[in-house]
């Protein structure tokens, strides 16, 4: 059984008050445009963020190991501004070095890494220039993969978005265009209104590239299709892989459930309701499960438990 942990991971901090309330105890740091721009950052401080970043990784690292989760959702911001310091990213020894560690260590927990690049990484958009970037932001993360030295598959899933609605052939075009270790690696997400999963179907028949299925997302833009039917096809694009087909779990809001689509977009704490065909195949150890709620491990150790008990009846 595979639940995966995005991005933190929390832990509860005790406030002067004494009261306690759970906190990201990974502390990425991050870097603003406009100060970068400014002149604001000396390169020492831009390496030192880089260092830092990855370092909490490598910490995370055991615990994911000693509570026996094996997916974890590497940030995309585990360097920001990347595309401004790519020269000293790629020419830090130090730093590759560190990202070698993390990659072995992720390894030998036998800890399946994925990421998810944000909403402004979009292949299918109008603008050049908005591919261009989707283009070179899926390239630095696929070097990030390369260097930790992960599988040039989907196993370790780039995974993005269709992006612009009505736009497959440009979906399809800007696919093409990644250099290898990108394109080999992406998976393509359903998304709540503009790509249903029947809607990606013809850009996995075009480049191959699978369907992250995710379930709450189906709910809104189902094309007509159950969820047992959807999580098949969804997983059936997956085959050639060799490895087990990547979805995301969500749930609305407890009590947001009549409210309006931004209300039952939101996500729940914890996980309240799982479709049968997931619970099955976590199960049945036949997917990996990204679970996309706010209270991050908190909420994959509980559900873990609770599958864990059904699984022993």
């Amino acid at each position: 059984m595979s639940l995966g942990v995005c991005c933190q991971w929390l832990e509860p901090y005790t406030k002067r008050d004494g009261s306690v309330e759970y906190i990201n105890s990974i502390n990425e740091r991050t870097l603003q445009l406009g100060r970068f721009k400014a002149g604001a950052y000396p390169l020492s401080l831009i390496r030192d963020v880089y260092h830092n970043n990855v370092q909490e990784i490598l910490r995370v690292i055991p615990k994911l190991v000693a509570n026996n989760i094996r997916s974890f959702r590497l940030s995309s911001g585990l360097f920001p501004l990347f595309e401004f310091n790519s020269g000293m990213i790629k020419d830090d020894e130090v730093l590759i070095r560190l990202l070698q560690q993390a990659g072995a260590a992720f390894v030998s927990g036998g800890i399946r890494v994925t990421t998810h690049p944000g909403q402004f990484t979009v292949l299918s958009s109008d603008n050049k220039d908005t591919v261009s970037n989707a283009v070179l932001e899926l390239t630095n993360h696929a070097w990030v993969f390369d260097t930790m030295g992960f599988p040039e598959t989907p196993y370790a899933a780039i995974n993005i978005h269709g992006g612009k609605r009505d736009r497959l052939a440009q979906l399809v075009d800007g696919i093409r265009s990644l250099p290898n270790n990108a394109r080999n690696r992406l998976t393509l997400e359903n998304d709540e209104s503009c790509y249903s999963l029947l809607d990606l179907l013809p850009a996995y028949e075009a480049t191959g590239v699978p369907v992250c299925w995710d379930s709450h997302h189906h709910t809104f833009n189902d094309a007509g299709m159950g969820l047992e039917d959807a999580c098949g096809l969804a997983a059936y694009t997956w085959q050639k892989f060799g490895c087990k087909p990547l979805q995301h779990l969500s749930n609305t809001t407890i009590g947001m459930e009549d409210g309006n689509f931004t209300e039952r977009r939101k996500h729940s704490r914890y996980i309240h309701m799982i479709p049968d065909c997931q619970r099955d195949g976590l199960v049945d150890d036949v997917i990996d499960v990204d679970v996309e709620a706010k209270a991050k491990n908190l909420a994959v150790l509980e559900l873990s438990g609770k599958l864990f008990h059904q699984q022993s009846r």
